[in-house]
């Protein structure tokens, strides 16, 4: 039985590493009594996902190689016995489980053990009171026993003794798969300059230039040599993976950041400009008007550390 159980810890420590490779960081593996190496390395994967997870919500700073689209609701439909009535439709895949699975299905059994006893708490006065709405923490067990924390709103249906719970999850948008697909399509000639190993080049030079926002930024031929590739191939691969040349993401990435300055720090705009690298400030202000559709002076107005 011991061995049955740990066998269970390792496959779904397995499951939860695919997941983070495919850059799902939402799931978590759910903890147990144990005290042992199993038991350390589950705290280790989980505290990773949400470590990468973090990383990933701060994109102005890191590439994370997925598109967070915020966000998608998630919605279940109870009966006053808490049976799953309805659901949105992308229940299933969050839960990874087929729909008629959940149809008819005691909301409690898909709950962590945590969660049933405060689900129980909250019960009896849901359904005694009509305009009951509160917010419950919860965690969700997947069909492959991985654990999804996400906070919920519980709201009584007026005029009804139906419950409706919502949950909010992020949903990525493979930008990799998008490559692969955009990569069909390009000629013989284009695909011999769009191989793997270039596109990992192209990527480490992405990378190289968030690292180094506050060197001056390296000429085209210096990073080719710096990374092992030519500047043709560099210049193209970049356009091809990031929609954009080198020089217009590095400048818009200066100004993602002289905007969170302006916000968040006393620096004269003057000052933030030339840190931006613009030789002026009437050049700066044009620029992040562009980009962001308002002038520095606009965000200055607003601060509430001005």
């Amino acid at each position: 039985m011991h061995q049955e159980i740990n066998q269970q810890r390792i496959h779904n420590i397995s499951q939860m590493i695919l997941e983070i490779t495919e850059g799902n960081f939402a799931y978590r593996i759910p903890r147990t009594a144990n005290d042992d190496e199993l038991e350390a390395l589950t705290v280790l994967v989980n505290w990773m996902a949400e470590e990468m997870k973090e990383s990933v919500f701060h994109a102005s700073f890191i590439n994370p190689h997925f598109s967070y689209r915020y966000v998608v609701q998630s919605t279940f439909v109870l009966d006053n016995k808490f049976v799953i009535k309805d659901f949105s439709g992308n229940v299933p895949d969050l839960l990874r489980c087929n729909p008629n699975e959940l149809l008819g299905k005691d909301f409690i059994a898909i709950l962590a053990k945590e969660s049933v006893s405060l689900l129980e708490s909250v019960m009896a006065e849901i359904l005694q009171n009509e305009s009951y709405h509160t917010i419950v923490s919860f965690e969700f067990v997947t069909s492959e026993k991985l654990v999804i924390p996400a906070s919920c709103t519980i709201s009584s249906i007026y005029k009804s003794t139906d419950v409706v719970i919502c949950l909010f999850s992020a949903i990525m948008d493979n930008t990799m798969e998008k490559w692969t697909t955009a990569k069909k399509i390009f000629t013989a000639e284009e695909q011999k300059s769009h191989n793997y190993l270039d596109a990992k080049s192209t990527q480490a030079v992405y990378d190289y230039i968030l690292a180094n926002m506050d060197s001056t930024m390296p000429t085209l031929k210096e990073l080719s040599h710096l990374f092992g590739t030519n500047e043709y191939k560099l210049k193209n691969s970049f356009r091809h993976l990031f929609k954009m040349t080198i020089h217009q993401f590095y400048n818009s990435e200066r100004l993602n950041r002289s905007q969170l300055l302006i916000k968040y720090t006393k620096i004269p705009l003057k000052n933030i400009a030339i840190m931006a690298g613009f030789t002026n400030y009437p050049n700066f202000s044009r620029a992040f008007k562009i980009k962001f559709g308002y002038s520095p002076t606009d965000i200055e107005k607003q601060s509430p550390i001005k």
